[in-house]
């Protein structure tokens, strides 16, 4: 019986592109920034003047919900800028302090003087609408043509995983997550507990305000404006999705060692920015001297990061699982089953963004062979992204 893998059905080709489509087009960074409520709670304790210069804020995608637009603002009062404040760009007054951060990242809509001047957005007005926030056996004597459906299958999973991998790397690698800087005076929209919206003024935050409050989004495209300061460092606090392709190989009967191109893909939660649990999978099909085999590993991993060298992250982990195998065809032998594994190694991350990293992951394996009567450590390498 011929080895050689027939083309991946139609079918499976299309699905596996739907689904790469659907992932890219599934949503674009727009211009409202998610404030926790601990950020809140922070700012409410500094002077009204400074709160402005220095807020934490998350960049959200504009298929969010989106809170009810703010009011136009206007400067407090006529004639020149009272002590402390000196004329923006635009004609709005801003603290002496935000000269240094120099032209907003996002500009505010260009001030002209109201025949009846307007009052800045009522504080604390409600609005009635809201928002609130299995793995594969194969028998013993599986046959080539068995190998051959397993193997695109692999395929496909891998297809879908690296488009979903590749859509959230790039959205997360370009959203920001950082300090921000807005007005005293700019427009904070407060989401309620219960549904409801109200809009205040930052500088006339307090925390009776914060009573039943969720979280705040701010818009850079309201008030005077808002600065970028500085993107926060590597967060992994959290959940996390995990790719990456390189050498895998498998321990067969007779000494065959067949290496190939191997994928992995991790799905897991970091309570703390330096420890995490994740359920993993590793995909190894090929060919090799005339024959076809594969390698699905199903287990957990955890990972730590103790040490940090400016943007590289160093630290080890350890896993362990199921491994389902076969191999047939050619010069191979016909094996099949499924085996327990383990695997430890250890892993460098080069932090990309905030919420994205490099990885390159060095690893040695403890059974991931096709049969009982083969133990063997497996060494493997692999480089992939951690989106966080």
């Amino acid at each position: 019986m011929s080895t050689r893998r027939r083309p991946i059905p139609a079918h499976l080709r299309l699905q596996a592109l739907t689904t790469l489509i659907a992932v890219l087009t599934s949503g674009c960074l727009g211009h409202y920034y998610e404030v926790q409520r601990s950020e809140l709670e922070r700012l409410v304790r500094e002077p009204p003047q400074t709160r402005g210069q220095n807020v934490y804020a998350v960049q959200q995608f504009s298929t969010d919900s989106e809170p009810e637009p703010a009011a136009p603002w206007y400067p407090p009062q006529d004639g020149p800028p009272p002590p402390g404040y000196s004329m923006g760009l635009h004609g709005y007054w801003v603290p002496d302090f935000y000269v240094d951060f120099g032209t907003p990242y996002y500009d505010p809509p260009v001030y002209t003087r109201p025949s009846v001047h307007d009052a800045s957005p009522v504080s604390g007005s409600v609005s009635g609408g809201g928002s609130t926030g299995s793995g594969s056996s194969s028998g013993s004597g599986s046959g080539s043509g068995n190998i051959g459906n397993v193997g695109e299958a692999i395929v496909v999973v891998v297809i879908v995983g690296v488009a979903v991998g590749l859509a959230l790397a790039a959205t997360e690698g370009a959203r920001y997550e950082g300090s921000v800087a807005v007005h005293p005076q700019h427009p904070v929209h407060l989401w309620h507990r219960y549904g409801g919206q109200s809009i205040v003024r930052l500088d006339e935050l307090t925390p009776e305000h914060l009573r039943d409050v969720e979280r705040a989004t701010l818009s850079g495209r309201e008030g005077a404006g808002m600065w970028l300061r500085g993107a926060a460092p590597l967060n992994r606090a959290g959940f996390s999705y995990q790719f990456g392709a390189g050498e895998d190989r498998l321990a067969l009967p007779g000494d065959y060692n067949p290496r190939s191109l191997g994928f992995r893909f991790a799905l897991g939660y970091y309570p703390v920015k330096q420890f995490g649990l994740l359920a993993d999978t590793r995909l190894q099909t090929g060919d090799f001297v005339g024959g076809s085999f594969y390698n699905v590993r199903l287990g957990m991993e955890a990972q730590w990061f103790p040490l940090a060298l400016w943007r590289l992250h160093l630290g080890p982990f350890v896993g362990g699982g199921q491994s389902w195998s076969a191999s047939a065809g050619g010069a191979l032998p016909n094996t099949g089953g499924a085996r327990p594994y383990v695997s430890f190694g250890a892993i460098a991350e080069l932090e990309l963004a905030t919420r994205l990293g490099l990885t390159f992951r060095w690893t040695q394996d403890w059974l991931p062979t096709a049969t009982a009567d083969t133990r063997n450590f497996i060494s493997s390498w692999s480089v992939g992204l951690s989106v966080y």
